[in-house]
């Protein structure tokens, strides 16, 4: 068996599965490129489609909201 090469573009994706464990080897505009042997690629497809149900799409998805808050400080009344 040899190694492939899979991609993904989304940032939160990459990091859950490089902590799954699955080997950075690049970037390339906004994907990330990752390597495997062949028998791990499905492995690799579940992890990407995992992330979406996971706790840790919710944590990104809270990051993301916070970045996108304006100046604002309410005011006491």
């Amino acid at each position: 068996m040899g190694k492939i090469h899979k991609n993904v573009t989304d940032l939160g994706i990459a990091a859950y599965v490089l902590m799954h464990g699955y080997k950075v080897i690049g970037k390339q505009g906004r994907s990330v490129y990752f390597e495997m042997d062949e028998s791990e690629g499905d492995s690799f497809e579940r992890l990407s489609l995992d992330y979406l149900s996971s706790d840790y799409h919710r944590f990104d998805s809270c990051l993301m909201s916070i970045k996108k808050i304006g100046e604002y400080m309410p005011t006491e009344k």
